[in-house]
């Protein structure tokens, strides 16, 4: 059976900065050990920590290293967008059925693909212990402690929460299935903080969305056209 073979355009080449780094180099810089400002966070900065502690992992497993498309970081973008503006959690987003599916999604921001696949994650944005005690501070804002030690809960740094959350999903099965895959040669991730973050007693947390892309193991020789 022959597939269609869908090069990637161009200008979906251009790199943003973070995305020229090895993960090595990335690692070293200032910023990402810095605590995730949950009122106003870089969100260019969270994304790229997934992702490149994702390439980390893989250098580490011995694979291939992925590649950033902007195409598949625009379709995780959009739904770890929509998982918190509409309030829902799942591959699925039946509240806009034009972009049903994780394939719907990629495809609707411009993905072609042989193979794909989609990781997701809703992790706590603080280091908390599963059991944690919200207290008043002010009118409409809560803090977060240790409820034996009163010890103030504070939010995880930019690689600190990537490596949290990436790691996590290595030990699922599912998901350590996508992140090793040598299927895919490009992904995408996105990361978007709950809405108003300290005025609920619910410790802050994001839904993450990370897309995959590719067109087979390395030795794959598209069909001539």
């Amino acid at each position: 059976m022959w597939f269609i073979y869908w090069p990637v355009p161009r200008q979906e080449l251009i790199l943003p900065a973070f995305y020229t780094l090895t993960w090595q180099e990335f690692e070293k810089l200032p910023s990402v050990r810095k605590s995730i400002p949950l009122k106003q966070p870089d969100y260019e900065l969270l994304d790229a920590a997934i992702f490149q502690v994702t390439n980390k992992i893989r250098a580490k497993e011995g694979v291939p290293l992925l590649q950033y498309l902007p195409a598949l970081h625009r379709s995780a973008t959009f739904h770890a967008k929509a998982m918190i503006d509409l309030d829902f959690y799942d591959h699925y987003n039946f509240k806009q059925l034009a972009y049903l599916t994780p394939d719907k999604r990629i495809t609707a921001f411009g993905g072609f693909f042989h193979y794909s696949a989609e990781n997701i994650a809703q992790y706590d944005i603080m280091d908390t212990k599963p059991e944690y005690c919200p207290i008043r501070e002010g009118k409409e804002s809560f803090n977060y402690i240790n409820c034996d030690t009163r010890q103030l809960f504070k939010p995880y740094t930019y690689l600190a929460y990537a490596e949290a959350l990436v790691y996590g999903w290595l030990h699922s099965p599912p998901h350590r299935k996508n992140l090793l895959s040598i299927n895919f040669q490009y992904m995408g991730c996105a990361a978007r903080i709950s809405k108003n973050p300290y005025q609920q007693p619910q410790v802050p947390f994001a839904r993450v969305a990370q897309n995959f892309g590719g067109y087979g193991p390395p030795n794959f020789t598209p069909p001539p056209n």
